[in-house]
């Protein structure tokens, strides 16, 4: 019997055919613009790129529907109010979002961003309350996860960060600061969310892509006396790891070598895809080819869970060159129409923000057939 299955955690997560999802307004930029300050727009401030209420773009009812996807990768997660009461500055109410993805049988990593990890990092008095309440936004007050809750994220590519003081160690710390509020809480176990960490490809130590990084969080896990108790790393923890490596490569990877140095922990792709701008030629059809060729290569299989493709929408309001173009769709230089920002909310109370019209590029089509 395969370990996920000795694994509620991991089981209920499976199949993954998931997708990277930060769906930012075609005038944001590197430096967010006051009125949106951060990179989370999954929430109900912004409802109208994500719901489908009011001539909103229904996001989530096309992932879902359309591309058949079950979770998203999120990257930003603000820090919430407390259940039943209205976003106070710098707050983000994220209720609304979940709901709406579990209407649609989706699922979400909670992110704890590398923004609250770099706190973490730096012994920040705040971050432990922080943290508690996106426990307990995901909770509800209760003692049950929302449905869309799959499991928490903590940082992306820690072991690229190390300039926010971000390491294998602060991953630790940070998922211990998520079990104390569980306790405090008093969260079942049976009850408590799966816990990922994805980290890159880079090679370090002469070892095969990102086993250095697992290796290290494996031994941060362990160390550390509050996950100890809780036997986190063999009853929580799932690989996740960030590769835009062929398919061919990838299926020696999953097969052969992942399971040569973790052959009971379960993992999958947080992130893999290519970039226009690095195809050969570099055009979108070539793009959705080479990613029709990961996935071919990448269904699940053993303790191999699945992938997430990276990403939903090209980030040229956010990034350039290469980083701009992993979507699966683009702005079409239009607006469906405009949305509000609440009036009185800090900050951009009562500022506009355009709901983009997108078009969808091959590779759309490719991700929607192999999900299927």
């Amino acid at each position: 019997m395969s370990p996920i299955n000795n694994r509620p955690d991991a089981d209920r997560l499976l199949p993954i055919k998931g997708l990277c999802y930060v769906p930012a307004p075609s005038d944001d930029q590197p430096s967010p613009p006051q009125k949106y300050f951060d990179t989370d727009f999954t929430n109900d401030s912004f409802s109208l790129i994500w719901g489908k209420d009011h001539n909103g773009r229904g996001d989530l009812a096309t992932i879902a529907q359309d591309l058949h996807v079950n979770l998203l990768h999120l990257y930003d997660w603000s820090v919430p109010p407390a259940p039943g009461s209205a976003p106070g500055p710098y707050q983000r109410n994220h209720r609304p979002f979940l709901d709406g993805c579990a209407a649609v049988g989706l699922r979400v990593f909670v992110p704890i961003s590398n923004y609250f990890v770099g706190l973490v990092a730096q012994n920040n008095p705040d971050v432990a309350g922080q943290i508690q309440a996106m426990v307990r936004e995901i909770y509800g007050g209760g003692t049950t996860p929302h449905a869309a809750a799959g499991l928490w994220s903590i940082g992306n590519e820690y072991d690229l960060a190390q300039g926010l003081g971000i390491t294998a160690d602060t991953i630790a710390q940070t998922a211990a600061l998520i079990v104390q509020a569980e306790d405090q809480l008093g969260i079942p176990s049976a009850q408590r969310l799966p816990i990922t960490s994805p980290v890159s490809f880079a090679v370090f130590n002469n070892l095969p892509p990102a086993i250095d990084a697992v290796q290290r969080l494996q031994q941060a896990f362990q160390n550390n006396s509050t996950l100890s108790a809780t036997q986190c790393w063999d009853t929580r923890f799932i690989a996740a790891l960030n590769s835009f490596n062929t398919g061919d490569f990838l299926k020696e990877y999953i097969d052969t070598t992942f399971p040569h140095y973790f052959p009971a922990l379960p993992f999958f792709l947080g992130e893999m895809g290519i970039s226009v701008q690095n195809c050969t030629p570099p055009t979108e059809e070539q793009q959705a080819t080479f990613v029709a060729a990961q996935l071919a290569q990448t269904a699940p299989r053993a303790n191999f869970m699945g992938t997430c493709v990276f990403q939903f929408l090209n980030q040229s309001a956010l990034k350039q060159g290469s980083e701009a173009a992993f979507g699966l769709t683009k702005y079409a230089g239009g607006q469906q129409t405009q949305g509000t920002i609440p009036p009185g909310y800090t900050p951009g109370g009562g500022q506009s923000y355009p709901v983009d019209t997108l078009a969808r590029k091959p590779l759309f089509a490719t991700v929607a057939k192999a999900y299927q």
